[in-house]
């Protein structure tokens, strides 16, 4: 089997065995722990575009409460359509970015009515590269977005890179920290074990909202410590301060 994000985005796979085997047993332990929650995730590709729209950069409470707010007033694609940037940014303020945002969303219900009658069927029958493609085209949308969709609602193996697979992979020594979300994202496509995707990047979410955290990590509740190179320093740094120096209990 192929490596599917790797394709897409046009990264030579690595030799990087070792990590995709470890990053299976990483997959195991997340999927133990935390199970596969959808997290407010769409089935329908079209309903989940503006979702994932309006989730970039923007805290998982307000995506989730602007989201609600567009679909309760914008019930149906046509709708949104027809609507007003002043009616989608009187929807979607709270999560900011409004004046853009609001653009970019009337913009892709556009496009998506070109589809046909059915955009979600229109959708679900194009091959891997062809949605791809369609949904990177779409204002407002790049490629881990267009990566979301597709796995959240078109079951596709793809591995999208957000800010706690970020963080989770800098910390585990898979690559530099400091990169920026592209190279991670390429970095990191080709060591996503193939037919794992959603597992693994849905538990790095969770594990990065409750554990793995952006400042003060809780290293001492994490059951990926074992793997990771941070957590072995923090485990380190305690056990040399609880003994001191020259290796006797205080």
């Amino acid at each position: 089997m192929s490596n599917l994000t790797a394709m897409l985005l046009r990264v030579r796979t690595r030799r990087g065995r070792v990590w995709i085997a470890r990053l299976s047993v990483v997959a195991d332990r997340l999927v133990a722990r935390y199970g596969v929650p959808r997290l407010g995730n769409y089935r329908d590709p079209v309903r989940e575009i503006f979702y994932i729209m309006l989730s970039a950069r923007t805290a998982d409470a307000q995506y989730r409460a602007t989201y609600a707010a567009l679909h309760a007033r914008y019930a149906t694609l046509e709708a949104l359509a027809k609507a007003t940037p002043a009616g989608v940014r009187a929807c979607i303020r709270a999560g900011g970015l409004a004046n853009t945002r609001s653009r970019h969303i009337i913009l892709a219900a556009r496009k998506l009515q070109a589809l046909g009658t059915s955009p979600t069927t229109a959708l679900r029958r194009m091959s891997a590269v062809g949605v791809f493609e369609f949904l990177c085209d779409l204002p407002g949308v790049g490629p881990k977005s267009a990566l979301c969709v597709m796995m959240y609602s078109l079951r596709m193996d793809a591995f999208p890179v957000d800010v706690n697979v970020q963080r989770i992979a800098a910390r585990l020594g898979i690559h530099p920290a400091g990169l920026t979300h592209g190279q991670s994202q390429r970095w990191l496509a080709p060591l996503a074990p193939v037919g794992r995707s959603l597992e693994l990047h849905v538990g790095l979410v969770v594990h990065g909202r409750k554990i793995c955290v952006p400042r003060n990590p809780k290293c001492g509740e994490c059951h990926l410590r074992d793997l990771c190179a941070f957590g072995k320093r923090q485990t380190e740094s305690h056990r040399v301060a609880r003994v001191g120096p020259q290796g006797f209990e205080p």
